[in-house]
C-alpha cells in the first residue's frame, strides 16, 4: 500500500462523514454523537501524520462509529 492509496481510502471516508454534517443538521445530533464525529473526523485528518509507513497506518485506520452505517 502506497501513501496515495490510502489518502484516498481516508478522503473517502471524510467525504462519507460530511453528509452527516451536512444532511442532518448537526444541531440535531446527541452531543454524544457530535463528540464521535468530531473524533473520527480527526482521526482520519490525522492519520497520514501519525505514522511513518502506509501499511501501518492503514491497519490502524479509525473505524466508523456504528451509527454512522
Amino acid at each position: 500500500m502506497e501513501w496515495d492509496e490510502l489518502r484516498g481510502m481516508r478522503d473517502t471516508a471524510l467525504l462519507n462523514m460530511d453528509k452527516y454534517q451536512l444532511a442532518i443538521p448537526y444541531s440535531l445530533l446527541t452531543v454524544a454523537k457530535q463528540t464521535e464525529l468530531a473524533a473520527y473526523r480527526t482521526l482520519l485528518l490525522d492519520l497520514p501524520n501519525e505514522y511513518d509507513d502506509p501499511k501501518e497506518a492503514m491497519a490502524n485506520f479509525p473505524k466508523m462509529p456504528t451509527w454512522m452505517n
